[in-house]
């Protein structure tokens, strides 16, 4: 009797252990579905967040179901289109907000979600007559971690209600229209030669930016000219000031300083003598034009890599006797070292 309850006891602590570790289960919230508070890994933002910016005809109204007891729309007494613009840095965000009971003519139920230039829709209006608060209406996750523009719109001249947005629990939401606060360029002097270029790199603070656009302009164009990816190529000896201009109207600039001068290129002989110093310790000397030099690099440069015949051939100007011409051939696997002095 005593091994029977025993048993019994352990059966039933272990059926108590799943059941708890099954309800105690965290499972993300779905679309449609009531979320009172951010889950774990978001962070929310109340619909009067500074950085929120909404079209003239959105005001505020107050309801205390709602998050913190307010959400924003375009009223009754004069529909139209409403719009919601921002910007934030993250991976991921939701829109929250009420479930607008059926029948409600002044709702949209085609609200417009545009990221980055791309649209998708969500439906607001609730399947029966009650209306249903702080639900989640839409998710957008697997985002690239970078800042994104988003714009929330209807375009039927109906009601747009917001109540919150989550987004990532580090990530931050900024103003949609945001302009440069400073400029600066990766060099502040350049020197190239003629013909030569290089390109400079403008970086704009904050990251998140409306218009990132520079304007780049040469003090002197024919001494240095650039391209709008700021691409600067010499042109002729002298000196310039490369500006880069901001666009967006917060009128900042910077500068480098470009001096160009001549292509500096070596004089070059039209001959040269080879010398090739032998695993006998002989040293073979060859007066030859650059272009034989050239032929002979080439086979020394095959023979590395197991291509071409193991001998070289030299032509030698010979008058011993009767004999009008000779030919040297070197082994591959016998010569040290060469060298080769360039003359006119």
């Amino acid at each position: 009797m005593k091994k029977f309850l025993v048993v019994l006891t352990v059966i039933v602590a272990i059926s108590f252990s799943f059941n708890v570790g099954t309800f105690n289960k965290a499972e993300a919230a779905t679309v449609n579905q009531q979320l009172t508070q951010p889950e774990e890994g978001w962070k929310r933002f109340n619909n009067d967040y500074k950085s929120f910016k909404y079209s003239s005809n959105m005001i505020t109204s107050t309801d205390s179901k709602s998050f913190q007891g307010d959400h924003q729309l375009v009223p009754d007494t004069n529909p139209g289109n409403g719009r919601l613009e921002f910007k934030f840095k993250g991976t991921q965000f939701r829109i929250i907000s009420l479930k607008i009971r059926n029948g409600y003519t002044f709702a949209s139920s085609n609200v417009k979600v545009n990221i980055d230039g791309k649209t998708e829709t969500y439906n607001p209006i609730n399947g029966n007559d009650s209306y249903e608060y702080q639900i989640l209406l839409y998710e957008k996750t697997g985002l690239e971690d970078a800042v994104h523009s988003v714009e929330i719109y209807t375009d039927d001249n109906k009601t747009l209600v917001i109540d919150a947005i989550d987004i990532d629990a580090d990530g931050e939401i900024y103003p949609p229209d945001t302009i440069a606060e400073s400029l600066k360029l990766n060099k502040e002097a350049l020197e190239l030669t003629v013909s030569s270029s290089e390109s400079l790199v403008a970086t704009i603070t904050p990251e998140h930016g409306t218009n990132k656009v520079i304007q780049w302009t040469s003090s002197d164009p024919e001494i240095a000219s650039v391209d709008d990816n700021g691409n600067v190529i010499g042109k002729k000896p002298g000196k310039v000031t490369i500006t880069a201009e901001t666009t967006d109207g917060s009128n900042l600039s910077a500068t480098a300083e470009v001096t160009v001068k001549e292509s500096e290129t070596a004089e070059i002989g039209t001959r040269a003598i080879l010398r090739l110093t032998m695993t006998t310790k002989d040293i073979h000397e060859y007066d030859l034009s650059l272009s034989e030099i050239d032929q002979f690099m080439n086979w020394l440069d095959g023979r590395e890599v197991g291509q071409g015949k193991p001998y070289y051939k030299f032509k030698l100007n010979v008058t011993i006797g009767n004999i009008v011409s000779r030919t040297e051939y070197i082994m591959y696997d016998k010569i040290v070292s060469f060298t080769v002095d360039d003359y006119k």
